[in-house]
């Protein structure tokens, strides 16, 4: 062999072993720490969009696929029917009203009627002392006969029919106070009346609110199947809400790969739809259980013969970077989510867990 070929195959032997080497210690470093799975999606918490009333719809404010932001009007029924129930509640309270007022004036008027009867009873104690001053006139005057026995026996009488007008006077105060309870207690009865329509009446806005369905966040539009003229119906989804922005990974890993994994720690997302864009992301949670656990059929490993499945764990992550991309994810598109494991603070973790406190991510 030539002595340039052997320059040749020197320096390219010693390229090959400085680039083992380079990849020797990057994955000493780095690597055997990064765990992937291409078992990993996108996904979104959908609003399901349902009408709280059975009416028809008159008016479809969203098409497919349209951004809408909190309070955007999605759909609005007919509310003929709901105006008028309000309109009966908003009278019905007026009448409650016009109660209370009745039965408050009907209470001055009872206390007007217990003042008089005071009154009289002072008149009718004052013409009982005049009869037993008058009677003893007359009782002194007959004893010397300067006076005739008549006028005692007047005076006597006189006397007995002041104390009954007193008797009378007392028991028509006591009739007028009983009617005033009678009077309070109709105005507590008004006023109870009055809070039921106004509850009646609240009742009626709420459910001539529900007559516009407005979007409670922001996201996009999708599987609408709304149509005007259609009878909407609790049970009957009229589309979905999809906040884009909120979106996040489920990745679910191998029990083998989770020993280290914990929350907090980033993650480098590569979606398959977009293979020039980086996702970041941190680890937010890790499933109590496997997936396997929350199927509607669990496995029954107790009978039969036994072959042992490496289990997956779901792990959720929350996408935090680049922000001007985060409106391009999508409810089920296909990830490969790269955990980095190195920073394992498993003391601090489990303490934060313990306390309730909040778990920010680590640094990266």
């Amino acid at each position: 062999m030539k002595q340039g070929g052997k320059i040749v195959v020197a320096l390219i032997a010693m390229v090959a072993f400085g680039a083992l080497a380079w990849w020797g210690v990057t994955w000493w470093t780095t690597g055997r720490f990064i765990e992937e799975t291409d078992n990993a999606y996108v996904h979104t918490d959908n609003v399901a969009v349902r009408s709280e009333l059975s009416a028809r719809i008159a008016e479809v404010g969203v098409t497919d696929n349209q951004p809408v932001r909190q309070g955007d009007l999605l759909v609005r029924l007919d509310d003929s029917d709901y105006r008028t129930q309000v309109a009966q509640a908003e009278a019905q309270q007026a009448v409650a009203a016009a109660d209370i007022t009745q039965a408050k004036r009907q209470v001055a008027l009872q206390e007007a009627a217990i003042d008089e009867a005071r009154a009289q009873i002072d008149a009718a104690e004052a013409d009982v002392r005049q009869a037993r001053q008058h009677l003893q006139r007359s009782q002194s005057l007959e004893s010397r006969q300067y006076a005739s026995q008549q006028q005692r026996e007047d005076d006597e009488a006189a006397l007995r029919i002041a104390e009954s007008t007193l008797a009378a006077r007392r028991a028509a105060l006591v009739s007028a106070r009983r009617q005033l309870d009678v009077a309070q207690a109709s105005v507590e009865s008004a006023e109870a009346s009055f809070e039921a329509a106004r509850a009646d009446l609240d009742y009626a806005r709420n459910q001539l609110a529900k007559t516009r369905l407005t979007a409670p966040r922001n996201g996009v539009i999708g599987n609408l199947s709304a149509e005007v003229g259609d009878l909407a119906q609790p049970s009957l989804t009229l589309m979905q809400l999809v906040p884009v922005e909120s979106a996040y990974v489920i990745a679910n890993f191998k029990e083998t790969q989770t020993a280290r994994m914990r929350v907090g720690q980033p993650v480098e997302l590569h979606i398959d739809a977009y293979p020039d864009v980086t996702f970041e992301g941190v680890v937010d949670s890790l499933a109590p259980a496997t997936g396997t656990e929350f199927s509607l059929l669990p496995n029954d490993n107790a009978t039969g013969n036994f072959n042992k499945i490496v289990q997956r764990v779901p792990v959720k992550i929350r996408v935090t970077a680049p922000q001007d991309a985060l409106g391009r994810l999508r409810a089920g598109l296909s990830v490969v989510p790269e955990v980095d494991t190195r920073e394992m603070n498993t003391e601090t973790f489990y303490h934060r867990v313990a306390t309730g406190e909040a778990i920010e991510p680590s640094a990266s």
